[in-house]
């Protein structure tokens, strides 16, 4: 088994025991991190990463990390979705699904009425990267494609906005 797979792994490991973090954010953070890097597969099946999206338009990029069986992820997403909404043209959302059933986390993207873009992280590759234990977990990626600041646990509609004012201006 290689070295990645190992850390993918022990990360999923953590995520399926620890269940959701708790709210926190990440002190280190800003840090220059692999993350932005690391490609990853969109729900239409095309490859990309957050510099390539980030480099598409120059938007800053608000990434949260959630999957179907995490309560707290579920109820931030309309939240997430009421800043999409809101200042969507200024800050691309992105939401990554963690380790779930392509089939059943559609079905939930759709029930909540989410339209923000969406992408898959089966192995738990971001999670491992993010140094996440839980989840939610949401990344701010500025409009240099520098990863700002990483906040774990649940946020807000209020929250959310705070720190897209604090980290992306």
């Amino acid at each position: 088994m290689t070295r990645r797979a190992a850390g993918a792994i022990l990360a999923a490991s953590l995520v399926l025991v620890g269940g959701c973090a708790s709210s926190g954010d990440n002190a280190g953070a800003p840090h220059s991190d692999p993350v932005t890097t690391m490609a990853f597969e969109l729900w239409d099946g095309s490859t990309t990463s957050l510099t390539d999206l980030v480099a598409e338009d120059g938007r800053p990029v608000v990434v949260n990390l959630w999957a179907t069986w995490c309560t707290p992820c579920l109820e931030e997403m309309p939240d997430i979705q009421e800043a999409h909404e809101s200042l969507g043209a200024d800050v691309r959302f992105l939401g990554i699904n963690v380790s779930d059933s392509p089939t059943l986390s559609a079905r939930r993207v759709t029930e909540l009425g989410i339209t923000y873009l969406q992408g898959r992280d089966p192995e738990g590759l971001f999670t491992v990267a993010l140094e996440a234990v839980g989840l939610p977990v949401t990344a701010f990626i500025g409009s240099g494609g520098d990863l700002e600041h990483v906040h774990h646990g649940r946020l807000d509609t209020a929250d959310l906005e705070a720190a897209i004012m604090e980290y992306m201006s």
